[in-house]
């Protein structure tokens, strides 16, 4: 008997999750479509990529995904809410105080992650605007 709750468990489980990735992956944008998109692997081998959907001077979406830590993903999904609604200048200021102030507070050692965060952020916004000539 114990084994049929089991079983039964591990398959609302499944469906949970599965219906749980459903609507992340549908409500996410694409970051192929995204107007700025970056993807950088910091020193601690983490890679971290955000995407942005930019309309009329300001984001409309935004997504990342990282190959790393729970600390590198809570922090490049910071990263990329804390983008929505702001135009490229406003997304240049946001650093990574703010975005480890955003997911609660950081150890000293995770640091990096919100750092890796803001770069990709940054290189996001630097993707979707072309850098000023300097003048000769």
């Amino acid at each position: 008997m114990w084994i049929l709750t089991l079983l039964a468990g591990c398959g609302v489980m499944l469906v949970i999750v599965g219906i749980w990735f459903a609507v992340v992956y549908r409500l996410n944008p694409d970051a192929e479509t995204a107007n700025g998109k970056a993807r950088i692997t910091g020193t601690c081998g983490d890679t971290m990529e955000i995407g942005l959907c930019f309309k009329n001077d300001r984001v409309i979406a935004s997504t990342g995904w990282t190959d790393g830590c729970v600390y590198s993903l809570n922090c490049v999904l910071a990263a990329a809410e804390l983008a929505k609604g702001k135009t490229p200048q406003a997304i240049l200021d946001i650093d990574a105080g703010m975005i480890e102030t955003s997911v609660g507070g950081l150890s000293r050692d995770h640091f990096h992650c919100a750092s890796l965060a803001a770069e990709t952020l940054h290189g996001a916004v630097d993707s979707q605007i072309p850098l000023a000539k300097p003048e000769a």
